[in-house]
């Protein structure tokens, strides 16, 4: 029987695309100089950061540049009602883990999902579970981690805050990097060292935390010149600086001579 296509929505701001594909290189980077970099975990210093947003951003660049990428969904804390990602799927991480046993290949293949991005497939959370710690520690994940290593090139963990489950400190020490995600505004400074304090034992495996829901100003603050490549609405590109001048110039230029030339042909 054939699976329902998961649905993910693809960002156009160029603000958000610039922001994740600094993260990508980062990343990629890790992974060209043998540092692994291939399962990394993502979870909000507090509740509604975001992380779910980031993730399916670095799937979709990860994706597109042909890794065999997989975002698998850990939130099974959540009922299906409140997952829109998950209405029409049977099966998810949650029934996988729930098993007493796996035989064969296509027991895993059961809960993995294509979506409409090439290279990019999605496990979504399943059913709710009462006790989702427990299944976390469980050899069934142990057998699925491995499974995910051995079959994709990138494999993006999208946690529950720590600010409000444990659930992702039990895959800190099984996955190649911890990514925190913060929101500006939204998480205290408390918080925010909470979430660092547990990911401490795991230093090593730190890559740093994302600030969500930061505006354009603030934004170009800290990053000079991040919109130098953007283009406007009408698809044109408006380059600043020298390069912005330089074009002007040559624009002038070359209206001067063609007003110049249509009057030689009167």
């Amino acid at each position: 029987m054939s699976k329902s296509q998961i649905e993910l929505y693809s960002n156009t701001s160029q603000v958000m695309n610039d922001a994740i594909d600094r993260i990508v290189v980062e990343i990629h980077n890790k992974k060209s100089r043998g540092e692994g970099a291939k399962k990394i975990l993502l979870t909000g210093c507090g509740p509604q950061c975001g992380s779910t947003s980031v993730s399916i951003g670095l799937g979709i660049s990860f994706a597109a540049a042909k890794w065999r990428t997989l975002i698998v969904d850990c939130d099974i804390r959540k009922t299906r009602d409140y997952k829109k990602l998950n209405e029409k799927t049977e099966n998810g991480l949650s029934d996988f883990l729930l098993r007493d046993s796996v035989n064969e290949k296509e027991d895993f293949e059961e809960i993995v999902y294509p979506t409409n991005f090439e290279n990019l497939s999605y496990i979504p959370c399943g059913k709710y579970a009462a006790n989702p710690a427990r299944l976390f520690c469980s050899g069934m994940m142990k057998q699925l981690l491995q499974y995910v290593n051995d079959n994709y090139d990138y494999v993006i963990f999208d946690f529950p805050s720590v600010a409000v489950a444990p659930d992702a400190q039990i895959l800190f020490g099984e996955v190649d990097g911890i990514i925190l995600i913060s929101a500006l505004d939204m998480v205290t400074k408390r918080q925010i060292r909470d979430a660092k304090h547990k990911v401490q034992p795991f230093a090593d495996r730190y890559y740093g935390m994302i600030i969500n829901r930061i505006d354009k100003d603030l934004y170009s603050k800290y990053i000079k010149g991040y919109n130098y490549y953007f283009v406007d609405k009408n698809g044109k590109q408006k380059l600043s600086g020298r390069a912005n001048r330089r074009y002007q110039r040559t624009q002038k230029a070359a209206k001067k001579e063609g007003s110049q030339n249509e009057k030689t042909e009167e």
